[in-house]
């Protein structure tokens, strides 16, 4: 095939190989490229920022790929001009760049991480017409990280704070603040350490919580919490009998905001009856509905997942009193609850 001129390709073919071809790396090309990928519409579904104390950089994700751009500090580097040979005008700032290995990772030197950050993030917003929807923050990483909280991610629309160091201790005073200031309708993720004794001060409210490595989580911390998709992994103190409580909570009408339920514990990991007994004692199940049509339902956080579940493991429907469907997976990861609610 002989070469041809991307950019003066019809709009409808142009996008169609648009999405193909590294979007970013003909972006940056020349102003009339970024313009063509611009009028593409090619839009990404995130856009994320992350400060943690082993990284700062900036994510664009799209729907079967995504762009990681890195940022390094200056005085990091031994040797610049070898190693950055690119360079970059965005905004106010010139950024020597390398790309690692293929153009969806790249990296660029800087003097500050954030001013850094938010020129990338205004290139990104203006060339592929999308908002920042995350950010990925630890105190170590974002020292001013209670500004960031009530005075950007509150008042915009941002959708969701990732919150914490996997591996790392979080101080109970940092985390009391997040719970206590972040606005309940974004979304949460927490990662890190907090003491086994650490209590939450009030009940979880958000419409998403996701936390890893939770041995403070109590029995009432998860009777208590009023989340539409609330994942909770590795819980030692939440035993199979507390999840039967929940569940005959949701049956007598109780959590009607929940859609998927996600919980992790040493006491699933059994497979001895004893197990079984605990979590179903006086609920009554059925048969998993095989035919059920899941286009006619609101998807959860899981969808995709909880439908390879239900049909490769244990897995039962469950009735509320008044009348609604929920089913129930239990497999070695644990315990998976979904309500089938309509659209």
């Amino acid at each position: 095939m002989k070469p041809f001129r991307v950019l003066l390709l019809p709009h409808l073919v142009f996008r169609k190989i648009a999405s193909q071809i590294d979007l970013l790396a003909l972006s940056l090309c020349s102003k009339k490229s970024r313009l063509a990928v611009k009028l593409s519409g090619i839009k990404p579904i995130r856009l994320s920022k992350q400060h943690i104390s082993t990284s700062h950089s900036v994510v664009l994700e799209f729907d079967y790929y995504w762009i990681l751009w890195l940022l390094k500090k200056t005085e990091d580097i031994a040797d610049v001009k070898q190693k950055f040979s690119a360079e970059y005008k965005i905004g106010d700032q010139i950024f020597k760049t390398r790309f690692n290995g293929n153009h969806d990772v790249l990296t660029s030197l800087c003097t500050d991480y954030y001013s850094a950050a938010d020129q990338i993030v205004e290139y990104f917003k203006n060339t592929f017409n999308c908002e920042l929807t995350r950010y990925i923050v630890s105190p170590g990483g974002y020292p001013e990280y209670r500004q960031l909280i009530t005075q950007t991610i509150n008042n915009s629309k941002i959708r969701e704070l990732d919150f914490g160091e996997s591996g790392q201790e979080v101080n109970a005073e940092d985390m009391d603040f997040v719970f206590k200031n972040l606005k309940t309708d974004k979304m949460l993720h927490v990662f890190g350490r907090l003491c086994r004794n650490y209590q939450l001060q009030n009940s979880l409210n958000f419409p998403y919580f996701y936390v890893y490595d939770v041995p403070w989580f109590r029995p009432e911390d998860l009777s208590n919490a009023n989340c539409e998709h609330l994942t909770i992994l590795h819980a030692p103190k939440l035993k199979p009998s507390d999840i039967n409580f929940y569940l005959k909570q949701w049956i007598n009408g109780e959590h009607s905001r929940i859609l998927f339920l996600r919980i992790e514990s040493m006491w699933l990991f059994s497979v001895l009856p004893d197990r079984d007994q605990q979590l179903f004692d006086g609920i009554q199940l059925k048969p998993f509905d095989m035919k059920r049509e899941k286009s006619f339902y609101k998807r959860s956080a899981y969808f995709d997942l909880l439908g390879n579940q239900f049909r490769n493991h244990q897995s039962w429907d469950i009735h509320r009193n008044d009348g609604t469907v929920a089913s129930i997976a239990l497999n070695s990861g644990g315990f998976l609850f979904h309500v089938w609610r309509l659209k």
